[in-house]
């Protein structure tokens, strides 16, 4: 029987109070349960225990792009726990999480996969992963930014601006939204590369095919200062501080997370209760 890897939210009471519920409830059926918060699991680079079949986060989504940045590499599945504003990636409400860990005993669900994205500094070995942004931001006290783009080698604009992410189809409901780039189904394959305040009105929202290549190089026009500083992060969090002239590559990486699905219409509910579609603000 393989493991379960709990990663809760340790900031938020409720989640704490359900991950020892499940804990606890899971053991009395049999399975190894490994517990960690979520700023413990931030620091870790791969699942701690090689046995680990399913990676159950109870949080907000940030809590589920923790334990996936940790479950897809490895293939292992994730059942995210809505217990945060949002909830757009996590697929049950509490009180329905028992019910899920049962039906997925049983088999009796659906797996999804979602697309990722990787991101390369040139002239360097690691990798960046993500599951909704790779995000290139300008530093509050830097001067405006150029950012030249090019898409599997040729040259397509170079815009001023903020900043610049490429987003999944997943994170086209997160910080791309806000940026005004479209909103995609998950299940779609593509990469959305967003401009963040472009001083242009020029520079809009582009979708890619999940075969493209892009190159993204930091240029400051105003001082050519090399010093100038940009912070990259994948999925909102602090990855590397890059240089003027420097080069992100970004592409699909060559794993999806994979995500237990009980309700093939999920994705519109949530359009629905979280954005508010379809709601007149005059009722």
């Amino acid at each position: 029987m393989g493991h379960i890897l709990l990663i809760y939210n340790a900031g938020k009471a409720e989640a704490v109070r359900h991950t020892q519920e499940t804990a606890r409830y899971l053991r009395a059926q049999g399975h190894e349960v490994v517990l960690a918060d979520q700023q413990t699991a931030v620091s870790w680079e791969q699942l701690p225990d090689p046995n680990i079949a399913l990676v159950v986060t109870l949080g907000g989504d940030g809590t589920l792009l923790t334990g996936a940045h940790l479950a897809a590499p490895a293939g292992v599945p994730i059942l995210g726990v809505h217990l945060g504003r949002f909830g757009f990636i996590a697929q049950v409400e509490p009180e329905g999480l028992q019910h899920a860990l049962d039906r997925w005993q049983k088999g009796d669900f659906t797996l999804q996969e979602r697309l990722m994205v990787q991101a390369r500094v040139a002239g360097e070995v690691r990798l960046a992963w993500a599951l909704n942004e790779i995000a290139l931001l300008r530093h509050p006290t830097a001067p405006m930014l150029d950012f030249a783009i090019a898409i599997n080698g040729l040259p397509l604009t170079t815009y001023p601006a903020d900043g610049s992410l490429v987003a999944t189809p997943t994170g086209s409901t997160a910080y791309a939204l806000s940026a005004g780039a479209p909103v995609m189904h998950p299940e779609m394959e593509a990469m959305i590369l967003t401009p963040i305040s472009p001083h242009t009105l020029g520079a809009r929202p582009l979708v890619l095919p999940p075969t493209a290549r892009i190159d993204i190089t930091v240029g400051c026009a105003a001082t050519g200062d090399p010093e100038v500083q940009v912070l990259m992060t994948a999925d909102g969090r602090r990855h590397q501080w890059l240089t003027v002239g420097q080069t992100i590559t970004v592409s699909v990486a060559p794993f999806r997370a994979k995500l237990l699905v009980f309700n093939e219409g999920e994705f519109f509910e949530k359009l629905r209760d979280r954005l508010l579609w379809g709601v007149r603000v005059n009722e």
